[in-house]
């Protein structure tokens, strides 16, 4: 995990600043939720993010680092929550790690 990244509680504590913005996020996995039309897991380090992802869930308790655009007005369930959506770049040339694909 890299020093260079964004402080989870800057974020919620000003999502203004940070909407549209792409930033880098780390902390342990506490949560995830896996539905019909949307994936997403909650992070924890000093502060707490949701982050919306089209790639494979993390198992909980990973560390993990992730990067993707704030948006704080992601509508749910009649619902704003503040998110991160997650960059998923796909490698043609890598095979795909099935330890990642427990969910």
């Amino acid at each position: 995990l890299s020093s260079c990244c964004t402080p989870i509680a800057l974020i919620t504590d000003h999502p203004e600043r940070y909407r549209g913005k792409t930033v880098i996020v780390k902390g342990r996995v506490i949560n995830t939720l896996r539905l019909e039309d949307l994936s997403f897991f909650t992070i924890k380090n000093h502060g707490k993010i949701n982050i919306t992802t089209t790639s494979f869930l993390p198992v909980k308790d990973d560390y993990v680092r992730v990067r993707g655009v704030v948006d704080d007005k992601f509508y749910y369930q009649r619902d704003t929550i503040l998110v991160i959506r997650e960059i998923v770049e796909i490698d043609e040339d890598v095979k795909p790690d099935f330890n990642r694909m427990v969910n």
